[in-house]
């Protein structure tokens, strides 16, 4: 059973990515250098900055979630749902209140991935 508490707040979702993404250590997306420090944060989610090319990212750089304007936790939800459950994006719309068009779009760049 997939634990739904993790997707209760955009907080709880980032922190989920947090851990995922970085599981195997903590690198710049860029260049891969692995000399980088905590630099603040965005909204939920932790900034840093790499050291080795001098620029900033934050948990959501280089993934599917960069520049999306769906919050983490209606997504990561979207994606189970859709995968899990084959809800349709119909009914996904429905749901959470998002845009057919935008949630479609994200689904289909999360299905190229796969």
């Amino acid at each position: 059973m997939f634990p739904f508490e993790l997707l209760s707040s955009e907080a709880s979702a980032a922190n989920l990515l947090e851990q995922v993404r970085w599981r195997e250590g903590l690198c710049c997306p860029r260049c891969r250098s692995e000399s980088v420090i905590k630099h603040g944060s965005y909204r939920e989610y932790q900034r840093y900055l790499c050291k080795g090319c001098d620029r900033t990212f934050n948990d959501k750089t280089g993934t599917i979630f960069a520049h999306a304007k769906i919050g983490l936790d209606k997504l990561l939800f979207a994606f189970y749902s859709f995968l899990r459950f084959n809800t349709s994006i119909r009914q996904l719309d429905a749901e959470i209140d998002v845009s057919y068009r935008s949630l479609r779009r994200r689904v289909e760049q999360f299905a190229r991935t796969l």
